[in-house]
C-alpha cells in the first residue's frame, strides 16, 4: 500500500500555488529561490522542498486548494507568462500570487507613482496618466493605494483600458475598495491584481517599498507624477534611474514637487505637459531588452 505525500493530488495550477508557498522556505529565502529556479531547475528545488516537514507541507497543500478555490493562481520565475522585463530586474520576486487576466503581464505597461495626499494637479495628471495610457492600449501599473495610485488605476479603467494593482500586502487581503464598486463588471475584468508576498502577510511600510521594485520590473517606463522630497514615490524614482529604465517624471506649470525636482537633477525625462506624455507612451515599445541577472 502506498501513502499519499502533501502535493499529491492536486491539479497542475494547485501543484504551482503548493510550490510557490514552499519556495522561499524551502531555498531559504526569496532571493536564493530565485536563484534555484533559474539556475538549478524546478527539480532541484522540489527536493529542498521535499526536506520540509509533512506540516509545512500538508499546510501548503491546504492553502493551495483554498486560494485556487478564491480564483488565485501562482507564476513562478521560471514560468514561460513571467515577465521576461521584470524577471532580468534586480530584486525580483520568485513568484507573483495572481487574481485576473495574468495576459495582461504580456504588453507594453507604464508604471505610474505618486504620493497618497496628491496635490490637485497631481489627482489631475494621474487620471491624464491613465487615459492616455489607456487610449494607447498601454496597460497602467501602480500600488492600489489612495491618491495617485487610485486615480490613473480607475483613468485606465473607465477608458476601457488595463491595470495591474500591486499590491503591498498579501493577496488574502486583497478587497475591491469603495471607489472601484460603481464600475461595471467588465471594467473590473481588466484588472490584474499581484502580490509577491505570502498571502497571509499583512502590510508594512517596507512591504511596500519592496512592491515598488516589482511596480518599476513590470513597467517599460515609470512615471512620477508627484514625490516628496523623501519617501517611496522618491525611491521608485531612483531605483528605475539606477536600474537604467525609462524614468518620466512631470514638471508642469505649477510648481514642481521637491522630489520631482530631484529625479530632474539626477537624469530623469522631464514631461511638461501632455503631448511629451503621449509620445512617451508611443515609444515604450523601443526599449532595449536587459540581460538576465541571477544575482
Amino acid at each position: 500500500m502506498t501513502t499519499s505525500e502533501p502535493g499529491d493530488g492536486l491539479t497542475a495550477s494547485q501543484r504551482e500555488l503548493w510550490i510557490a508557498l514552499l519556495a522561499s522556505r524551502a531555498a531559504g529565502g526569496p532571493r536564493r529561490a530565485v536563484k534555484h529556479l533559474l539556475q538549478a531547475g524546478r527539480a532541484h528545488l522540489l527536493t529542498l522542498i521535499a526536506e520540509l516537514s509533512e506540516v509545512e507541507r500538508s499546510d501548503a497543500h491546504n492553502t493551495a486548494v483554498r486560494l485556487h478555490d478564491a480564483g488565485v493562481q501562482a507564476l513562478l520565475c521560471d514560468d514561460p507568462r513571467y515577465p521576461d522585463r521584470l524577471r532580468c530586474f534586480a530584486g525580483s520576486p520568485p513568484v507573483l500570487f495572481c487574481r485576473g487576466n495574468v495576459d495582461l503581464l504580456k504588453g507594453s505597461a507604464v508604471g505610474v507613482c505618486g504620493a497618497r495626499d496628491a496635490s490637485t494637479e497631481a489627482i489631475r495628471a494621474a487620471r491624464a496618466c491613465g487615459q492616455d495610457a489607456a487610449r494607447l492600449g498601454v496597460t497602467v501599473v501602480s500600488g492600489y493605494a489612495k491618491g495617485v495610485d487610485t486615480e490613473s488605476h480607475l483613468a485606465a479603467l473607465n477608458a476601457s483600458g488595463s491595470t495591474i494593482a500591486v499590491l503591498a500586502e498579501g493577496i488574502d487581503h486583497f478587497r475591491v475598495k469603495t471607489s472601484y464598486r460603481g464600475l461595471p463588471e467588465a471594467a473590473l475584468g481588466r484588472m490584474l491584481v499581484i502580490s509577491q508576498f505570502p498571502p497571509g502577510q499583512r502590510w508594512t511600510a517596507g512591504a511596500a517599498m519592496t512592491r515598488n521594485h516589482v511596480i518599476v520590473g513590470l513597467a517599460h517606463a515609470l512615471v512620477v507624477v508627484e514625490a516628496r522630497e523623501s519617501g517611496g514615490t522618491l525611491k521608485a524614482g531612483e531605483l528605475a534611474l539606477k536600474e537604467k529604465r525609462r524614468l518620466l517624471v512631470l514638471a508642469g506649470s505649477v510648481e514642481v514637487s521637491q522630489g520631482n525636482k530631484q529625479l530632474l537633477t539626477a537624469g530623469a525625462r522631464r514631461i511638461g505637459n501632455r503631448a511629451e506624455l503621449v509620445d512617451a507612451f508611443g515609444r515604450l515599445d523601443t526599449e532595449q531588452p536587459q540581460q538576465l541577472r541571477l544575482g
